[in-house]
């Protein structure tokens, strides 16, 4: 049923989340959908909780742990902030969704997570840090990444400015954003 109402949520959006469409997509009955979710409510709190658990975090995790494995700073930027983004954009309406209705304490550990495995990543680059505080510097560099990701989830490229922009110049600027800031001594 989480399977059916998260492709329902991909190729429309919420309103075609009814529970009559869920049950005709699922195969699942009347009855066993109230006995698990309770309402309609129910079925958007578990799909939420499963993106948080499931999706969010492994791909921060994914991102991260490929960016560590990178042989300099801007590499591992640029490695983390690629799959973010295309994350972002591949999955928009979902995450779009989620962003609108609920930005509560599951964004916090989202967001805590992306602060703790940017830090994991500036500490194997700490040569190339020019900031002494390396917490600091990765809670800036990872809420300019967040920020470039819930922009890109929520318009396209080239809404943004009114002109033609690619994800991938989005994700070059970015990524050359957060090595500035880290290249930077303050």
């Amino acid at each position: 049923m989480l399977d059916a109402a998260e492709e329902l949520l991909d190729h429309g959006d919420a309103q075609q989340v009814t529970v009559e469409n869920v049950i005709s997509l699922s195969g699942a009955t009347v009855g066993s959908f109230y006995a698990r979710f309770g309402s309609i409510e129910g079925l958007f709190d578990a799909l939420h909780q499963r993106y948080v658990d499931n999706i969010y975090q492994s791909k921060l995790a994914e991102g991260m742990n490929r960016a560590i494995a990178q042989p300099d700073l801007r590499k591992a930027l640029h490695t983390a902030v690629k799959i973010l983004l295309e994350f972002g954009v591949e999955r928009r309406k979902l995450l779009a969704y989620f962003f609108m209705r609920n930005e509560g304490d599951d964004a916090l550990v989202v967001r805590l997570t992306a602060v703790q495995n940017m830090h994991e990543v500036l500490k194997v680059h700490r040569d190339e840090v020019a900031h002494k505080d390396l917490r600091r510097a990765s809670e800036n560099t990872a809420r300019l990444i967040y920020n470039a990701f819930v922009g890109i989830t929520l318009l396209e490229p080239s809404e943004f400015i009114g002109r033609k922009t690619s994800l991938s110049s989005v994700i070059d600027v970015t990524t050359q954003m957060a090595y500035a800031y880290l290249i930077t001594e303050k």
